[in-house]
C-alpha cells in the first residue's frame, strides 16, 4: 500500500507539471526508518527553495567578427544587424596583435536560425575575414565595469557648474541645504559628514573585495570601483550596491575568448592512437560512383 501510495502521489505531481512537489514527495516517501525529522525539513526547504532558470526562446549569442581595420566597416556591420531588428545587447571592438585586423565582438538575443542568418550576412562583407560563432563553444567571457558609489548615502546629490548627480537630480542651480550657522556648527557638521563617508567606504570596500573588485579612486563624498568578471556577476554586484547611491556606471561590454588551452600533453596523443586502431567505415552499403 505504501508503495502504490507513492507511485501516485509522484504521478499526479508530475501530470500538475509540479517537478518540485514531485521530487518532495518522492523524498519523504522513500526510506522513513532512515531519516530523521530535521533531515526531512533541511531537504524539502533546499528543494522548494532552489531557483530554476527561466525558460525563454530566445538564446544569447556571442559572435566573434574578424574584419580588416578600415573606416565605415562598423557602421555597415552594426547596420546589418540593425536593418533585420536583431537585439543587440553589446558590441565592442577592438586591434588584434595583427596590424591591420580588428577583431568585433557581437553579443545578440535571438533564435538560432535568425542568429545564423545575421552571422552569414556578416561574413558577406568583404572586409570580413570570418565571423565565428561562440555560442556552443568553450569560452572565457570578461567585461570591465567602472561605477561611481556616493558614500553619503543615495539621498545625498552633488551639484557643479556643468553636472548634477545621482541620477535624479535637482537642478544645477540648486545648492544644498545649508549648515546651521556659525563656524562651529559649520565644523561639527564637516566632521560629521567625513566619519559618515569614511564608514560607508569601508563597507563599499568590503562589498568590493567578496566580487573580487578594487577601489581605483576615492573622494570626499564618492568613491570608483572598477571590476572585471563575468556579466552575470557585474549585473549581481550592481544590484548589491544599489542602496548606496550610484551616481555613474560604465561597462565595456562583453569580451569573449575560445578556450582552446591544453589540459595534458598526453591528451591528445592517446586521442590520435584510439582514432587509429579503429578499423576503417564500411563503404559496401553506399551506390557505385
Amino acid at each position: 500500500m505504501l508503495a502504490r501510495h507513492i507511485a501516485a502521489t509522484s504521478l499526479r505531481a508530475a501530470r500538475l507539471g509540479r517537478p518540485r512537489q514531485a521530487a518532495a514527495a518522492r523524498f519523504h516517501a522513500a526510506a522513513p526508518s532512515r531519516r530523521t525529522g530535521a533531515a526531512a525539513d533541511a531537504v524539502s526547504k533546499i528543494i522548494y527553495k532552489t531557483p530554476t532558470a527561466p525558460k525563454t526562446s530566445h538564446q544569447v549569442h556571442v559572435l566573434n567578427c574578424f574584419m580588416q581595420d578600415e573606416p565605415g566597416i562598423l557602421t555597415r556591420a552594426t547596420g546589418i544587424m540593425a536593418a533585420r531588428g536583431y537585439n543587440i545587447d553589446s558590441v565592442v571592438v577592438s586591434r588584434t596583435e595583427i596590424p591591420g585586423l580588428s577583431r568585433m565582438t557581437i553579443t545578440v538575443k535571438g533564435e538560432q536560425a535568425v542568429v545564423q542568418q545575421a552571422r552569414k550576412q556578416l561574413a558577406d562583407l568583404p572586409q570580413v575575414w570570418a565571423v565565428v560563432d561562440l555560442s556552443d563553444a568553450k569560452v572565457i567571457e570578461r567585461e570591465i565595469l567602472l561605477i561611481k558609489l556616493s558614500t553619503l548615502g543615495a539621498d545625498h546629490f552633488t551639484c557643479t557648474a556643468d553636472s548634477c548627480t545621482p541620477r535624479h537630480p535637482q537642478p544645477p542651480t540648486a545648492a544644498p541645504p545649508a549648515a546651521p550657522a556659525g563656524a562651529d556648527a559649520d565644523a561639527d557638521a564637516t566632521v560629521e559628514l567625513v566619519i559618515e563617508s569614511t564608514r560607508r567606504l569601508g563597507y563599499i570596500r568590503n562589498l568590493a573585495s567578496m566580487f573580487g573588485a578594487r577601489v581605483v579612486d576615492v573622494g570626499a563624498d564618492c568613491c570608483i570601483v572598477e571590476l572585471c568578471a563575468k556579466s552575470e556577476r557585474i549585473d549581481a554586484f550592481m544590484k548589491i550596491a544599489a542602496p548606496f547611491g550610484i551616481l555613474e556606471a560604465a561597462r565595456s561590454g562583453r569580451m569573449a575568448m575560445s578556450r582552446t588551452a591544453k589540459l595534458s600533453f598526453t591528451d591528445d596523443a592517446a586521442a590520435e592512437d584510439a582514432e587509429s586502431d579503429e578499423p576503417p567505415p564500411d563503404l559496401s552499403h553506399l551506390p557505385p560512383s
